[in-house]
């Protein structure tokens, strides 16, 4: 039968800007539908100077679930009523919860990420050293999740103006003692010499920026491959387009690629769980994406 709409739906949102983009409602939409859910997932663009009066209004109408996105990760906290322990190290919320009207942020970007990795990972390469280009919320939440996994050298590098940038960085440092006092983590300025002392021994390197989304920026031509190790394992956030210039660039290098595609689908099954206490099968979930994206 049919699905419809009805009064009685329950209702998410993605809220973010620009929006269009945006997978979410097609891998949620397709799970609450797999799964005989009478739940809908709806894009609404919402950026830092509407999101006073957006999440106003969302809260009084008792939305049931949110994903955040882009620039709303970092602002989101303090329209909630309680943080989970990722959220809480990165200062950073992409994934919101209404349990029993307060609303409950969560961050699950951090595990999502690890997932998308490691099941890319076939070889098991060890990850010992990891390299963040960008510090938003993503890229907090990377620094976080490698640091939790037993990581002990991080290094993030990144374009903000240095004072603006260092505060930032020593309060998530500050964050990060008190919840994983091993993980060493580091800033290097958005310099090229810079960044070659550090690649060569690092085993992950992660594009946290919006360098390249929809083929707009050059990564790909200031990024020094030949300074990187032949088996070190490249990740890209970015879906739009699937596969960023630099990830193809290190694709013919020989490098293992993590899609922004495959951090989407995880992050989405740990949101999914969230809301319904549920499980979804990441690799059904990627092809929805996916079809969608060739199909429509």
């Amino acid at each position: 039968m049919e699905r419809i709409v009805n009064a009685k739906t329950g209702l998410y949102a993605i809220l973010g800007d620009p929006i269009e983009h945006s997978m979410s409602p097609v891998i949620m939409n397709k799970a609450f539908l797999r799964n005989g859910m009478d739940r809908v997932l709806v894009a609404m663009r919402c950026n830092t100077e509407n999101v006073d009066c957006v999440m106003k209004a969302l809260r009084s109408i008792d939305l049931k679930g949110y994903v955040v996105t882009m620039p709303l990760k970092e602002r989101m906290s303090g329209y909630l009523d309680g943080l989970r322990d990722e959220a809480a190290i990165t200062g950073a919320v992409n994934c919101i919860c209404n349990e029993n009207g307060k609303l409950i942020g969560y961050n699950t970007d951090s595990i999502g990420f690890w997932n998308a990795v490691m099941e890319k990972n076939t070889a098991r390469k060890a990850i010992r050293k990891v390299f963040v280009l960008g510090m938003g919320g993503l890229a907090k939440a990377v620094v976080a999740q490698t640091a939790l996994q037993g990581v002990t050298d991080i290094v993030a590098t990144n374009h903000m103006e240095e004072e603006r940038f260092v505060k930032s960085f020593r309060d998530f440092l500050d964050r990060l003692k008190i919840k994983i006092p091993e993980a060493t983590v580091r800033m290097i300025p958005w310099d090229l010499a810079a960044w070659r002392n550090e690649l060569e021994r690092s085993d992950l390197i992660v594009n946290a920026t919006s360098n390249g989304m929809n083929n707009h920026g050059d990564l790909e031509q200031q990024f020094p491959y030949e300074a990187v190790e032949p088996d070190s394992i490249f990740f890209d956030a970015i879906y739009s387009p699937l596969r960023t210039r630099f990830l193809e660039s290190a694709q013919q290098k020989g490098h293992v690629i993590v899609e922004g595609l495959n951090l989407l689908v995880h992050q989405g099954v740990c949101a999914f769980q969230i809301w319904t206490g549920k499980d979804a099968d990441p690799s059904v979930m990627y092809q929805d994406a996916f079809n969608f994206i060739l199909h429509g």
